[in-house]
C-alpha cells in the first residue's frame, strides 16, 4: 500500500560529499556534484510514477518509525510520484532473510544486520567492529546523539571500505541504524562482577559476548523471540538488548534489574536499498531519497532517548531498578584494550586498513566533540538517573544536530 503523511516537511540538502557516493550509481564511478532535486511546479508532473516494495520485519518500534517517516517524506517531497508497497511486521519475509529477499527481487527495501551474514560480508563486519571500537566509550546519552550521527555518515561515506562488498551482495545502506548502549537486564540484583559471576546472559553478537563475559557471565546466543520464556523459566539469568526491545518485549517483567554499562553499540544494522533498483532511478528521485532522511533521523534519535527515559520508572514498577556500573565498566574497557589491532586483523580486499581506521576515528571524535561542546550534552554522568529523566531534552537544539548530519559534520 502507498504510504502518505500530512503536514509540511522541510528538505535539508545534503553536502556533496555525503550524497555523491550513491548518486554516482551503485555500480561505481566518479560522481559529479548532484543537481538539486526537482520540487513543486518545477518538474514532478513530468516524472513517471515509481512504486517501491518495502519489507519491515519488526513490530512497531523506533526502527519501524524511522522507515515509515522516511517513506512519508519521500512521497510528500515527490508530490506522490514515489510511493511504497509496504509490508510490515514480517509479512513479506522473516527477519534473517533480508539479503536473499533483496537478491531475489522480492523487495526493494528491507532490513539487514551485517553481523548475521559473516560469510557474505567479512569486510563489512570488520568495518563495523572498527566503528564499534570508536564509539564504545560514548556512553549514555552521547551514544544516542553523537554516535547516531556518526554512524549515519559512516555508511554514507564514499570512502567506506565495505561499500563495494555490500553492492556485490545487491544492496546499499539507505538508513543505517545505531542501537546502543545495550541494556543489561537480570532477574536478580547485581552491582559487582562477583554478583554476575556464573550467570547465563543472552547476547546478540561476538562483541556483546566478549563484553559481558568480561563481567564473569557466560554468553548464550538466543533469538529475540525466545528470550522471554528462557528468562521466565530460569534457563538464562540476564539478557542484553536495545532499550526499545526491553520495553516492547516486556522483559522487565522477568528481569527488572537494569544496567547501562559502557558497551559498544550495534553498528551493522541498516535499512537497505536494492542496488539494481537504485541504479534504475532517475537522479532527481535518488536525491530526494537521500535528502529527506535527516528529520526522520532527528525523530529517531529523540524516540530512542524517550525509550531510555522510560527505563527507570518501568524497572521500579516491575520491582527492580537501575543499578550502578561503577565496578563493571572498567572490565569492559579492559576487554576492548585487549582486542587485536584492527589493522593487523583486516580481511583481504582492504587496500589501506590504517587509513580506514583513522577516518573512522576522526569522524567519531568530531561527533563526540560536537555533541559535548556545541550541543551541551554531558560527557560523563555522575547521576545516570538524572540524565535518564531528561530524555530528548538533554539536547537543547535538535535543529543544530540535524544540520550537522545533513552537512556531513566530521567527514574527513
Amino acid at each position: 500500500m502507498a504510504v502518505s503523511k500530512t503536514g509540511t516537511r522541510a528538505v535539508l540538502l545534503a553536502g556533496t560529499t555525503l550524497v555523491a557516493v550513491l548518486l554516482a550509481g551503485c555500480t561505481g564511478g566518479n560522481a559529479a556534484a548532484p543537481e538539486p532535486a526537482v520540487t513543486g511546479g518545477q518538474g514532478w508532473s513530468d516524472v513517471e510514477p515509481v512504486e517501491l516494495t518495502v519489507s519491515n520485519p519488526f513490530p512497531q518500534n523506533t526502527a519501524a518509525t524511522l522507515l515509515e517517516s522516511w517513506m512519508a517524506a519521500v512521497t510528500e517531497e515527490t508530490e506522490g510520484k514515489v510511493t511504497f508497497d509496504y509490508y510490515p511486521n514480517s509479512t513479506l519475509h522473516p527477519l534473517l532473510e533480508g539479503v536473499s529477499a533483496i537478491q531475489s527481487g522480492l523487495t526493494d527495501v528491507t532490513y539487514v544486520n551485517g553481523s548475521q551474514h559473516a560469510d557474505q560480508l567479512p569486510i563489512a563486519l570488520w568495518d563495523s567492529k572498527v566503528l564499534q571500537s570508536a564509539l564504545a566509550d560514548f556512553g549514555y546519552p552521547n551514544m544516542n546523539i553523537g554516535a547516531i550521527g556518526d554512524q549515519v555518515l559512516h555508511y554514507s561515506d564514499e570512502e567506506n571500505v565495505a561499500r563495494d562488498e555490500m553492492i556485490s551482495q545487491g544492496f546499499v545502506p539507505i538508513l543505517p541504524m545505531l542501537s546502543g548502549p545495550a541494556v543489561l537486564t537480570c532477574s536478580e540484583p547485581f552491582e559487582t562482577p562477583s554478583d554476575l559471576a556464573g550467570r547465563q546472559v543472552r547476547i546478540t553478537d561476538a562483541v556483546a559476548q566478549g563484553e559481558n563475559e568480561a563481567l564473569g557471565m557466560t554468553g548464550v546466543f538466543l533469538a529475540p523471540t525466545e528470550q522471554y520464556e528462557a528468562l521466565q523459566r530460569g534457563v538464562i539469568d540476564c539478557a542484553v538488548n536495545a532499550a526499545t526491545v526491553v520495553l516492547s518485549a516486556g522483559l522487565l517483567e522477568v528481569t527488572p534489574w537494569v544496567a547501562l554499562t559502557e558497551n559498544a553499540p550495534t553498528t551493522s544494522a541498516y535499512w537497505v536499498f536494492s542496488s539494481e533498483v537504485w541504479d534504475s532511478l532517475i537522479p532527481e528521485i535518488q536525491q530526494v531519497l537521500l535528502d529527506v532522511r535527516y528529520e526522520p533521523y532527528a525523530e529517531y534519535a529523540q524516540n530512542t532517548l524517550t525509550a531510555y527515559q522510560s527505563l527507570a520508572p518501568a524497572a521500579k514498577e516491575a520491582g527492580g531498578g537501575i543499578v550502578s556500573t561503577e565496578e563493571l565498566d572498567p572490565l569492559i574497557r579492559e576487554w576492548w584494550a585487549d582486542q587485536p589491532d584492527p589493522v593487523a586483523s583486516a580481511p583481504s580486499g582492504i587496500s589501506d586498513p590504517q587509513a580506514s581506521v583513522d577516518r573512522t576515528n576522526t569522524r567519531a571524535k568530531a561527533w563526540r566533540d560536537f555533541s559535548v561542546d556545541e550541543l551541551g550534552v554531558p560527557a560523563n554522568n555522575d547521576d545516570i538517573l538524572e540524565v535518564l529523566e531528561l530524555g530528548p531534552d538533554v539536547v537543547k537544539d535538535w535543529d543544530a544536530w540535524t544540520r550537522g548530519l545533513a552537512e556531513g559534520h566530521g567527514t574527513p
